[in-house]
């Protein structure tokens, strides 16, 4: 019996713990290796390289009809509204806008716009009373009053009958008048 009861030294006092951290950071990086291949391999085969630029070479039928190639296009600044005054109550308080509108058009359609703009002088004036009048203080309050500008430029061109000839609504001046 005396074998028997020797102490057992088959495990150390202090164990050594193997660390997983060098193993999961190769895996890691080997996946991210493996996935970059991926995409690179895939980018190439499906990428289809570079594309043409169509209209980058001088052809006949070119887009400017006529003028320079790099050269701005003409543009005419056509005054619809001048000094035109509409109230609105939306804030609970009436306030008068005053403000002017004017159009830009191009240059060789100068001629139609004035003729149109000419005809139904009254009739964009009411229009444009109706926008200003049903407005949301937060549209009149726009630093560049986009929503605006797009308002006007669809009902004029509606009222004109031509939404294409109007490039742009400019609004030089909006100016909010408190009447109390």
């Amino acid at each position: 019996m005396p074998a028997e009861e020797a102490p057992k030294n088959e495990s150390p006092a202090n164990p050594k713990k193997k660390s997983r951290v060098p193993m999961t950071l190769a895996l890691v990086v080997g996946i991210a290796i493996v996935e970059g291949i991926g995409f690179y391999t895939a980018t190439k085969m499906f990428g289809g390289g570079p594309q043409v630029a169509h209209g980058a070479g001088e052809e006949e039928g070119h887009l400017l009809d006529g003028e320079e190639a790099g050269a701005a296009p003409i543009t005419i600044e056509i005054e619809v509204l001048k000094r035109f005054k509409v109230p609105n109550d939306k804030r609970g308080r009436l306030y008068i806008y005053d403000f002017d509108v004017a159009l830009k058009v191009p240059g060789h359609r100068e001629d139609d716009a004035n003729q149109l703009v000419a005809e139904r002088q009254r009739e964009i004036s009411d229009r444009a009373a109706r926008i200003i009048r049903g407005a949301d203080p937060a549209v009149l309050h726009e630093p560049e009053l986009k929503t605006l500008r797009m308002q006007l430029q669809h009902a004029i061109g509606e009222v004109i009958g031509d939404q294409d000839i109007i490039l742009e609504v400019l609004i030089p001046r909006c100016v909010p008048i408190r009447s109390d």
